[in-house]
């Protein structure tokens, strides 16, 4: 028996009766039968297995790899019972985008464009030291903004973008002679693209259209008669109706509602109106314009008829030059405007449009969420506030006028909410 032990242990081959001849394998030591470690390409790498000794050692080596360093860090620790952790490794935080206003301030009689956060907090301003801004107004896609300034070294009012966060302009006209609005208008005389690379614009009584990455500039369309001129522009929000509507101002008390399409050139006329036209608006599903006429009625024009129907009619004495629809697509026929209770009133306050009119006799019925003296209003980029002017104030609230809340106290002019 201690023969066959010797044999077997020195691996030799022995003729075993039954059985023929077979090889014995060598026994080898547990240490050595482990698997080598696999190979490393760091300049000096360090060995994850220790020889076997019969001695326990005084710490036992824990490993711990740091992905954003690319290496290996070896740390000597007292056994213990408990399990071993290694604590994550901390990684750069990036800063959250934030929803912004974007607002002009009186500075020496002059409109300083600024921006603060959504909650008042972070004021700061944008615009260089003398220069006048006016109408402020941030792309859909919320990282770009746009408005007319006299900065340029021509001292000369044309059109620049800046990046959210960044205070270096870029001009992308150089007009000599781009006229500002009417003061009494609240909306920009511009307006972007869906994609946020392009703005349409309002110079010489025609559309214009500037792409924000070429600085090329174009015209889309000229009126028939010279005499004739263009206000209020809006373009279509969603991508695949890529129209702009706008106002021809024909004469005092003439106006028509039209529509261009920037790619093709199409143009179509969608409505008559024989009174001083105010404001228009696109409907988040881009369904529909509605427009403001005569101080008192609203109506909704389509493409898809040539009829418009009356949205509103006198249901207020006095509606005040602006409209927006709300841009939650959840809820397109959502309309923003200013309007009186009474004609005793001074000011406007805010309102929604509770009931549309059914027909020519129905006046509909408005919800009014804000005492008198609002002068501005607008929605928050996904259509669950309001934001208005009061009093010279800026405040929001949500759109059942509760939890009003002032955001600032500093004499805020044609604010805009940009999206995160």
């Amino acid at each position: 028996m201690l023969l066959v032990l010797l044999l077997i242990s020195s691996g030799c081959v022995v003729n075993i009766p039954g059985c023929g001849k077979r090889t014995l394998p060598f026994f080898k030591k547990a240490s050595e039968s482990l698997p080598s470690a696999p190979k490393s390409d760091m300049a000096s790498p360090l060995p994850l297995t220790q020889p076997a000794s019969t001695a326990k050692p005084a710490s036992t080596p824990m490993a711990s790899i740091h992905p954003s360093q690319g290496q290996m860090e070896i740390s000597m620790a007292p056994e213990s019972t408990a399990p071993k952790t290694v604590p994550p490794t901390a990684t750069p935080t990036a800063v959250p985008e934030m929803e912004e206003f974007a607002y002009t301030l009186l500075e020496n009689q002059k409109p300083a464009l600024w921006t603060m956060n959504c909650d008042g907090s972070n004021p700061t301003r944008v615009s260089p030291a003398g220069a006048s801004c006016y109408y402020p107004l941030w792309s859909p896609n919320g990282k770009s903004l746009a408005y007319l300034s006299d900065q340029g070294d021509s001292g000369k009012v044309n059109l620049f973008v800046i990046q959210k966060g960044d205070k270096k302009a870029v001009q992308l006209t150089s007009f000599d002679d781009l006229a500002l609005p009417e003061a009494s208008t609240l909306k920009a005389p511009l307006c972007w693209s869906p994609k946020s690379d392009k703005i349409a614009f309002i110079y010489h009584k025609q559309v214009w259209e500037v792409d924000i990455q070429t600085l090329s500039a174009s015209s889309l369309y000229t009126p028939s008669d010279p005499s004739f001129s263009i206000s209020h522009i809006d373009w279509a929000p969603y991508r695949e109706n890529k129209s702009i509507a706008f106002f021809v101002q024909k004469g005092v008390q003439s106006f028509a509602l039209w529509l261009v399409n920037p790619r093709l050139l199409d143009k179509l006329q969608l409505a008559e109106i024989p009174y001083p036209a105010q404001d228009l608006s696109w409907s988040s599903d881009a369904r529909q314009v509605a427009y403001l006429f005569n101080s008192d009625e609203i109506y909704t024009a389509s493409s898809e008829t040539s009829i418009p129907q009356p949205m509103i009619l006198n249901a207020s004495p006095q509606l005040g030059p602006l409209i927006r629809f709300s841009p939650d697509e959840g809820n397109p026929s959502a309309l923003l405007l200013l309007a009186k209770k009474d004609l005793s009133e001074k000011d406007y306050r805010v309102a929604l449009v509770d009931k549309k009119s059914k027909d020519s006799t129905d006046a509909g019925s408005l919800k009014y969420l804000t005492e008198p003296g609002v002068t501005d209003a607008l929605w928050a980029p996904d259509g669950k506030k309001i934001g208005y002017l009061q009093d010279g104030n800026l405040w929001v609230m949500n759109l059942d006028g509760s939890n009003k809340t002032e955001i600032s106290i500093a004499g805020v002019q044609y604010p805009d909410w940009s999206r995160k």
